[in-house]
């Protein structure tokens, strides 16, 4: 362990206090809607993203077959509110749809649950826009496997209260945080979808890429950049 490092378990305390501050809103957790929640839109944000993930679910459905034969002139619009390059989203949305069919018999967590792990995450790397990080949400919050997993945002602020150092790579830096929340100690799927959640929000809302809000913070007491201040 570097020096600036601080232990993982302590991540269970940081944890709790952002537990008992932030209020993140709900996402889908079965693995097809997640899917679909990531490719809604373009660099939008929460509240965006789930008015359009609510208008896809009404005016199209969340099942593949449902997608597969929906007009463009239905999913065009949706795609127009999400971002930029819309046509490629209505392709990714289409592309989804067919890896289910094709390749999972319209049944993707079903799929995904009679697989090895291994095979499961590479199917889901197949998707649009899902990587190893994508992947492993998916399979934590839909229940299949309680993988450790994180986004950006919840990396940045891992980072920045001191349990890691960022590597020179966005994957080596994922790996890293990874590595932290497995040795926490707390492997249930409940407190992995809580770290995932919490650190994302407090990523979003206050330790921000360009100029974080520390004292607006609710962790700001028992972050490591006091410690390397005082230094």
């Amino acid at each position: 362990m570097a020096a600036s490092e601080r232990p993982a378990a302590e991540l269970v305390q940081v944890l709790a206090v952002l537990k008992a501050h932030l209020r993140p809103a709900p996402v889908p957790t079965e693995p097809l809607p997640t899917i679909l929640w990531e490719n809604i839109g373009y660099l939008i944000d929460d509240q965006r993203r789930r008015a359009l993930f609510d208008r896809f679910a009404a005016e199209v459905g969340l099942e593949a077959a449902a997608i597969a034969a929906a007009d463009d002139a239905v999913l065009a619009p949706i795609a127009e509110r999400g971002g930029m390059r819309p046509e490629t989203r209505v392709g990714r949305w289409r592309t989804i749809a067919r890896l289910v069919l094709e390749r999972c018999g319209g049944d993707l967590e079903g799929a995904l649950r009679a697989l090895p792990l291994a095979k499961a995450r590479a199917l889901l790397k197949a998707f649009p826009v899902i990587g190893d990080p994508g992947a492993d949400k998916v399979l934590l919050f839909s229940g299949i496997a309680a993988r450790p997993s994180l986004e950006s945002n919840g990396l940045r602020a891992l980072a920045r209260l001191g349990f890691f150092e960022e590597r020179a790579s966005y994957t080596a830096s994922y790996r890293a945080a990874i590595e932290v929340l497995a040795a926490a100690g707390r492997p249930e799927r409940g407190w992995l979808m809580d770290a995932y959640r919490w650190l994302r929000e407090l990523g979003q809302t206050t330790c921000r890429r360009g100029e974080p809000i520390c004292a607006a913070c609710p962790a700001d007491a028992i972050c490591r950049h006091r410690a390397v201040s005082a230094l």
